[in-house]
C-alpha cells in the first residue's frame, strides 16, 4: 500500500522529527501508539494531544504513556461530547 505525503522511519530520531514538524504542509498526527508518543512526550514534540473518553471502566490495562519521566502541564484547548457519551478532549502544552 503506497501512502501520499508519507514517511518511514525505521528508527525513533528526535533530531529528523524536529526536521519534519518546520516544514510546511498539515499537521502530523499518531493514532494509538503509546510508546511512540512517550518518546515524543519525552523530547517535548508533541504540540496537541487528543484523547477520545469512553464511558467503559476497565478493571486493569497498560497506562496510555508509560515512562515519561517528567509532568507536564497541559492546557485544555477544547471538550466535545458525543451522543454516544464519548467525550473528545483536546489539550496543548502551555506556551
Amino acid at each position: 500500500m503506497t501512502w501520499q505525503n508519507s514517511r518511514i522511519l525505521h528508527e525513533f530520531e528526535p533530531r529528523e522529527i524536529e526536521t519534519m514538524k518546520r516544514q510546511p504542509g498539515k499537521n502530523m498526527i499518531v493514532f494509538g501508539s503509546g510508546s511512540i508518543v512517550t518518546q515524543l512526550t519525552q523530547h517535548g514534540l508533541i504540540d496537541e494531544y487528543q484523547f477520545v473518553l469512553c464511558p467503559i471502566l476497565l478493571g486493569s490495562g497498560r497506562p496510555l504513556l508509560g515512562d515519561v519521566s517528567k509532568n507536564l502541564r497541559l492546557e485544555l484547548v477544547e471538550a466535545k461530547q458525543y451522543q454516544s457519551g464519548d467525550v473528545m478532549l483536546r489539550y496543548a502544552r502551555p506556551s
